[in-house]
């Protein structure tokens, strides 16, 4: 039997010194895998503070975008507006151009027509000019013819004038 307790407390050695060397490499394996788990933790909380400042980054170039896109949305409204309202008042001008074309055509027609009856008043002018110089002409010479005949008759009449005379 001391043969079978020297046999067991050596297999109990044994046995002992393998759960310790398990143990052992376990805490080995465990330590280095932790060991790398913390690295491969700590290289990937580094790139998530990477990505979160990118897409900080990215954020605040989105922001600016967007508000570059409202303002240009904003202006593009009021070139519109702008484009619309100049585009009536150059349609408004069209039409009162067009209006006074025909003003101006009409007016024209108005002043030609006038200018012939112009022409025509003063041609009528002329001539009544020219017929009262002749009527007056015609009067100067009844006037004389009168005097001659009055100068008669006052000298037949023997100095008694004519009523008329």
């Amino acid at each position: 039997m001391a043969f079978m307790k020297k046999d067991v407390n050596v297999v109990l050695l044994a046995l002992i010194i393998v759960a310790i060397l398990v143990f052992s490499g376990f805490t080995v394996y465990y330590q280095t895998t932790f060991q790398d788990v913390s690295l491969e933790y700590k290289n990937k909380l580094e790139q998530l503070q990477k990505v979160t400042s990118d897409l900080s980054t990215q954020k605040q170039q989105l922001n600016e975008t967007y508000a570059l896109r409202v303002k240009a949305e904003q202006d593009k409204k009021a070139l519109d507006q702008s484009y619309k309202d100049l585009s009536d008042e150059r349609n408004q001008l069209e039409s009162d151009k067009a209006s006074l074309e025909t003003e101006l055509i009409t007016t024209k027609g108005d002043l030609a027509e006038k200018s012939v009856q112009l022409q025509s008043t003063q041609n009528q002018l002329a001539s009544t000019v020219a017929e009262l110089g002749s009527v007056k002409a015609q009067r100067d010479s009844y006037k004389n013819d009168l005097e001659e005949v009055c100068s008669d008759y006052t000298t037949l009449n023997s100095g008694t004038k004519h009523e008329e005379c």
